[in-house]
């Protein structure tokens, strides 16, 4: 896992809840970068990859997470499980 991107708006309650799982379980030293759909560098960014709504998390460029997600549905999908 190189990189990882949180599609977020700042309205959103979802979003903020995602965002705060991703930083309890993510691994030390992972990239971590997140993306305001709200402004326009943000959109671009989004539609480069297809993303119509928020939270979505991308990893590498590849979406694996769009909507509402557990801190299980998280850690399975991100495959850092033990």
């Amino acid at each position: 896992m190189k990189l990882v991107e949180l599609y977020y708006s700042d309205t959103c309650h979802d979003c903020h809840d995602i965002r705060r799982i991703l930083r309890e379980v993510l691994p030390q030293g992972t990239k971590f970068k997140e993306i305001n759909t709200s402004y326009p560098e943000g959109k671009e960014r989004a539609a480069k990859l297809g993303i119509l709504s928020v939270p979505t998390v991308a990893v590498d460029g590849e979406v694996l997470i769009v909507g509402r997600a557990t801190k299980e549905e998280i850690i399975r999908e991100l495959r850092l499980g033990t």
